[in-house]
């Protein structure tokens, strides 16, 4: 090999390795700001595949209404076998820290800074209770499920979930929504089921011009 080839291949191999080195750091930031800005999108086919696959009727941006005024805004239920799920997507750009029972949980940046934030489990929860007393459905019959992004740091975050109210990562959707199936209970009569569906799709995109929830 000559001299002048030697020097070419040191010149791709190091341009190849510029390359390399800028993909690798580039790339996980454009991956995180993509999925910021496109996280209900990426959640919702998260859920509908679940439903795709277990033949679940789904309902996605959900608005409860009262006496002409709007009641609260969920963005997903789906309809399983044994209990209805009513879901609420969360992105956050950092870690969060708070207790079951708190009603103000705290997020830190990724700078440190801290602030205060609503619990997002009892608000989901509290979505349940205003849209059992709407349709009449027996609270029972609900499981609550807020989706956070997986780079979400949140401590202890199993100590937090329930038999019926859970707070998860988006890959663990699924898998979540299969061992709830699995429990030894009774399935919802067919007939209930359907009447549930029905009740619930009356409410279907009403008031949909009213401004959402900050949470």
């Amino acid at each position: 090999m000559t001299t002048e080839q030697i020097r070419i291949l040191v010149i791709i191999l190091i341009v190849v390795t510029a390359i390399l080195l800028v993909f690798f750091i580039i790339y996980p930031i454009i991956r995180k700001k993509h999925i910021f800005n496109n996280f209900k999108i990426i959640y919702y086919k998260k859920i509908r595949k679940v439903a795709d696959i277990r033949d679940y009727y789904l309902i996605n941006n959900l608005t409860l209404k009262q006496n002409g005024k709007m009641v609260c805004k969920i963005d997903h239920v789906l309809f399983g076998d044994k209990y209805i799920y009513v879901i609420k997507d969360r992105y956050y750009r950092g870690g969060i820290k708070g207790e079951k029972e708190d009603s103000t949980w705290f997020f830190y940046d990724k700078k440190g800074n801290k602030s205060e934030m609503d619990n997002p489990m009892k608000n989901n929860e509290l979505r349940i209770e205003k849209l059992s007393l709407l349709t009449q459905i027996d609270k029972s019959f609900f499981i609550s499920v807020v989706i956070i992004n997986d780079d979400c740091v949140i401590k202890k975050m199993k100590d937090l979930n329930n038999e019926s109210s859970f707070i998860i990562s988006s890959s663990k959707f699924q898998k979540l929504v299969k061992a709830i199936e699995q429990r030894d209970v009774q399935k919802i009569d067919e007939n209930q089921l359907k009447f549930a569906v029905e009740d619930i799709s009356k409410l279907y995109g009403q008031g949909s011009e009213d401004e959402g929830e900050n949470d």
